[in-house]
């Protein structure tokens, strides 16, 4: 037993060490506007707050980095498929940062809004360039350890940016003399400015002067018929899931202040606990879908994540739902990774453009809605409502995965093996 795990570790190092500079380069920049993200993710609403701020305003906020991703996901996949790479990333990674600070130091709340969705359009470049992007520069072997690599360091530097931004609001108010308002400003600064750095990894990325003619997306009847099948079964899922993770996932920093009195120091604790139980669940899937194949590795860590929703949704035993906040992040989380890899293996080559920023859109298009509906709900009847229609989204999304995709899996006496079909129509 214990050979075979030195063996898998083994293994699991070796492919690592297939990842190609150009790779490295993109991961070093996911790393730094991660760590920017992360300030958001845990400082945004709670600075709101402060401002009183109300639930239902709160998701409405949100919501419009959310519009932003959704309108700018499918061009931008378009443009990213006609121009270079590089020059698009150091441009929005430059004008996220911009309107970024915009977003931190807004009076009015149309303002914040009207830069927040600048914010999260800018954004959504980096992210629907990362699967072609990864594609092109990795082999078979190393691939699923790439998106899982991708994706964890998004979750590790969660961590760190959680402990650190909530630790900067502490010292600021209590060291610096700051109110709760101006503490919160300059901590989302700091982590604005912060993403800068990703323009030195990508600035040395090495992309073709000439987009390939086969890379560029072409948007005719002739080419999206037959494939409007498989993309319809691949995206509904997201699209599900997202709309659940809008109603309860924005607001679980505010939950922790609303029910249990925690500071944000505090909830940036937990939220950081959280990214680590991610990052351990992610860099672990590889090993899970060789034994079981992507498409139970997603559905069943989905479906084990639930009873966890349930003890968030009811108990008011602190432990507990810290202990079950930390679990359902990492089960919900482990299989996004393996979904879009299996997504990119599914549709030829020159969609995976396409079908990433379409994974995408329908993400965000649902979560924009979801998170208004959300706030909403909170405001007006408690964070117990939200969290059961998440339930009944996750587990409606994880069914119709299985139900999708279940035969691109077979049998075999190892085990549970991907089998590579060709799902689209002949």
């Amino acid at each position: 037993m214990l050979r075979k795990i030195l063996q898998g570790i083994l293994t699991y190092i070796h492919d690592l060490r297939l990842l190609t500079p150009n790779a490295r380069k993109y991961l070093l920049g996911v790393l730094f506007i991660s760590m920017s993200f992360s300030a958001f993710l845990l400082l945004l609403n709670l600075y709101l707050r402060e401002r009183s701020f109300g639930e239902a305003l709160i998701g409405r906020v949100l919501s419009v980095g959310a519009i932003g991703m959704t309108i700018v996901s499918i061009p931008g996949a378009l443009l990213l498929s006609r121009i270079r790479l590089k020059p698009v990333l150091l441009v929005s990674t430059f004008l996220t940062a911009v309107f970024g600070v915009i977003t931190a130091y807004s009076e009015p709340t149309w303002l914040i809004m009207m830069a927040y969705f600048i914010t999260g359009a800018m954004m959504t470049f980096y992210r629907i360039a990362s699967a072609p992007f990864f594609m092109r520069n990795s082999g078979t072997r190393e691939r699923q350890y790439l998106f899982s690599l991708s994706f964890g360091i998004t979750v590790g530097a969660g961590v760190l940016g959680s402990w650190v931004f909530g630790w900067l609001v502490e010292y600021f108010t209590e060291s610096g003399g700051m109110n709760a308002i101006e503490a919160h400003r300059l901590a989302l600064t700091i982590g604005v400015v912060l993403s800068l750095l990703a323009l030195i990894p990508f600035g040395l990325l090495k992309t073709p002067a000439q987009i390939p003619s086969e890379d560029r997306l072409v948007f005719s009847r002739q080419i999206l018929k037959p494939l409007r099948g498989i993309m319809t079964r691949l995206t509904l899922p997201y699209f599900i899931v997202g709309a659940g993770a809008g109603m309860i996932i924005p607001f679980l920093n505010i939950f922790f202040r609303d029910r249990f009195e925690q500071s944000t120091n505090q909830i940036g604790l937990y939220i950081g606990m959280v990214n680590a139980t991610m990052f351990i669940g992610i860099m672990t899937a590889p090993v899970l879908v060789k034994h079981i194949g992507k498409v139970r590795t997603i559905v069943y860590t989905q479906l084990a994540s639930i009873p966890f929703m349930f003890i968030l949704a009811y108990s008011f035993n602190f432990p507990l739902v810290v202990f079950a906040f930390l679990v359902r992040g990492a089960l919900m989380n482990m299989g996004m990774p393996v979904g879009t890899n299996f997504a990119m293996e599914t549709v030829p080559a020159s969609h995976h453009g396409l079908v990433n920023a379409l994974l995408m859109f329908a993400w965000t298009s649902s979560w924009m809605v979801s998170t208004q509906i959300g706030g909403w709900v909170i405001e007006h009847y408690g964070y117990t409502l939200s969290l059961n229609i998440a339930i009944v989204l996750y587990i409606i999304s994880s069914l119709l995965y299985f139900l999708f995709f279940r035969r691109s899996e077979n049998r075999t006496d190892a085990g549970f093996e991907v089998v590579n079909k060709q799902i689209l129509p002949k």
